[in-house]
């Protein structure tokens, strides 16, 4: 009887070990007005705020892994999300995003989040039928098993629609715009229709860097600005909590 071959599974291959879970995510830096359209490296990029919870996921072997900001594994808690990772996100990808729950209003609810983060594994599938949650991606971190961190943001965007373009509900990808219209539209309308935030505006070069505050701003639903360039010491205190961005 010859001897057995060793066969290479799919989690044996190829997502760095830092991306692997958990991962450490980049980090948004809080301001009061809305970058103008050239105001940051490459231009400004604008995706809506949510109010969600921060999470990536990993898509590797048999499973998808869902990992907070502060670390911590949630899968068990989202059985929804991670059925859905596991038949829609194909193997060695990593996505980078947040967890929403809509309400029966048709508005963001963070209440309903935390009371299915707070359930029980024994009770998470019942919740999940109770309060159906979202997962809205906004970067990928890893496709293929390649780390694509160093890439600019442009392409990561790319290869963020290439992957969602077959995606089902709950998984969506996160809108995003180039234009300063639309992106203070969104600001003025969509937290009084949606609960949304505000917005995340992001530069078209950059790189993705974990645990730093250089190229997102953050800016919540109170007032609106424009600026053409980067000020120093506009930028507000910045949470430090697992909710965003």
């Amino acid at each position: 009887m010859s001897p057995a071959r060793h066969r290479t599974e799919p989690s044996d291959v190829r997502i760095p070990a830092e991306l692997a879970g958990p991962v450490e995510v980049a980090l948004a830096r809080s301001a009061d007005q809305i970058p103008g359209p050239h105001a940051l490296p490459g231009g400004s990029r604008y995706e809506v705020k949510w109010d969600g919870y921060r999470v990536v996921i990993v898509r590797r072997g048999d499973q998808a892994r869902l990992w907070t900001r502060s670390r911590h594994d949630i899968s068990d808690r989202f059985p929804d999300i991670v059925a859905a990772a596991a038949q829609q996100i194909p193997l060695e990808v990593v996505l980078d995003g947040e967890l929403v729950i809509l309400g029966a209003d048709g508005r963001l609810s963070f209440d309903a989040l935390q009371q299915r983060l707070v359930t029980s594994p024994a009770k998470a599938r019942g919740k999940a039928v109770e309060l159906p949650a979202s997962y809205a991606a906004f970067d990928v971190l890893a496709a293929e098993g390649v780390d694509l961190r160093t890439q600019r943001w442009t392409v990561r965007r790319n290869r963020l629609e290439h992957l969602a373009r077959d995606w089902r509900p709950p998984l969506q990808i996160t809108p995003v715009t180039s234009h300063f219209d639309e992106a203070r539209e969104w600001f003025e309308v969509l937290p009084a229709a949606m609960g949304v935030e505000g917005l995340v505006a992001k530069e078209a070069a950059t790189r993705y860097s974990p645990g730093r505050r250089d190229a997102w701003i953050k800016v919540n639903s109170v007032g609106v600005a424009v600026f053409d360039e980067l000020p120093s010491g506009t930028y507000g205190q910045v949470s430090n909590g697992s909710r965003g961005a």
